[in-house]
């Protein structure tokens, strides 16, 4: 099926249609998902998730489990890799990527197969799996890592109990997303951008101007930085660091299971 065979608006209106929608825009989109990331944020895509990475390498304890949830093209389980191999900890025991996109996690298959890994490094398995409905046991997981998966959930509140559900008492979330500026002015500006550029990319790379221009269209009735960290106390995180890029358009969060603590702008 072709992503214009789909009516974005009341597929992405609709909870139960917004999966099918957005597998088939990724599914579309893998080829250039990666030139095209970092085209459209000016090559710093990269330094974001090996940040969240970073962050999870300094969390997860000797046996723990990481789960990387919308993994895409597994840029993250790379960054992940390669942060665990200059860290001094031995590494968790596995790490899981889960993506409901099969042309997204081909791409991560190879990219994981042709890696050059440590002999102790853990084994990485890929999993065809949406985040409203994760194929694990409770109290697996040390660490999640998430990279722009909640936007695009069909509900994200929902998303972040199947999360809370997944990770052990104390656990860790990390998340990079897209989110609405609370600037008004900036708003305006920063949704232009992603609207415009999207939409002229989709329709050069795959014929689909709704390939990229759906970024724009998915922060319609999305989240602000804070309103997304009220979203996570109401899970039960707490929130330990925020990092803030593009004027809030683009945002990392750490939060904690159980956790309490005034989060640290960083």
């Amino acid at each position: 099926m072709r992503l214009s065979d789909l009516d974005p608006v009341s597929h992405l209106r609709d909870p139960r249609r917004k999966q099918r929608y957005v597998t088939t825009l990724f599914d579309t989109i893998a080829p250039g998902y990666d030139r095209f990331t970092r085209l459209f944020s000016f090559g710093m895509d990269g330094a974001w998730k090996r940040r969240l990475a970073a962050w999870a390498v300094e969390v997860v304890r000797p046996g723990g489990v990481v789960l990387d949830l919308a993994c895409g093209t597994g840029d993250v389980l790379e960054a992940f890799r390669r942060s665990a191999g200059q860290a001094a900890s031995l590494p968790p025991r596995m790490i899981v990527g889960l993506d409901p996109s099969a042309a997204m996690l081909a791409i991560a298959g190879r990219r994981v197969a042709s890696a050059d890994r440590p002999s102790a490094f853990p084994p990485v398995r890929l999993l065809r799996a949406d985040m409203m409905s994760l194929p694990v046991a409770d109290r697996t997981a040390a660490a999640v890592t998430v990279g722009y998966g909640f936007r695009n959930a069909p509900d994200a509140a929902g998303a972040l109990r199947e999360v809370a559900r997944v990770l052990e008492p104390g656990g860790w979330l990390f998340d990079l997303d897209f989110f609405v500026p609370e600037h008004r002015g900036w708003r305006r500006l920063y949704l232009w951008y992603l609207r415009v550029i999207g939409r002229a990319v989709g329709r050069w790379w795959h014929g689909e101007p709704e390939a990229y221009g759906y970024i724009a269209r998915s922060l319609e009735g999305w989240l602000t930085p804070v309103e997304f960290q009220a979203l996570l106390r109401d899970a039960g995180f707490g929130v330990e660091r925020v990092v803030r890029y593009w004027g809030g358009g683009i945002c990392l969060h750490a939060a904690r299971l159980g956790g309490g603590c005034s989060p640290l702008l960083l």
